[in-house]
């Protein structure tokens, strides 16, 4: 049964999830205005209902996206997020990146008017 309220676009990238005092460097595999699926090459360690930091590391000399996640699932090197709040200037950040990646920009749009009037 399909949960999610926001399209997902498939986009890579590098990230660093860090869970206390531990850093797994990760895989973006996609990602939506409200989550995202992360890999790595070891087994992330993180059980559901935790929380982490998100680095997304998206090119040289630009600073890195970081956001708050929330743990929905993991299974072995793969993780299922939800992202809980945003630093800095990310939220918009990551909206002006996936508006420039979607191919489906009105739904993404309407996606977007919906966060903002709901207070996020």
């Amino acid at each position: 049964m399909e949960h999610r309220r926001f399209h997902r676009v498939k986009f890579t990238a590098l990230s660093d999830l860090v869970h206390q005092s531990m850093t797994y460097r990760a895989r973006l595999e996609n990602i939506s205005l409200r989550g995202a699926m992360i890999s790595a090459d070891e087994c992330i360690m993180v059980p559901p209902g935790d929380r982490c930091t998100l680095s997304i590391l998206l090119e040289e000399g630009v600073p890195p996206l970081v956001l708050t996640v929330e743990v929905v699932h993991s299974f072995y090197s793969m993780v299922g997020v939800r992202f809980v709040s945003f630093a800095d200037d990310a939220e918009i950040r990551l909206f002006q990146l996936l508006k420039g990646i979607s191919s489906e920009p009105d739904q993404l749009r309407h996606e977007w008017q919906e966060t903002l009037a709901h207070g996020r």
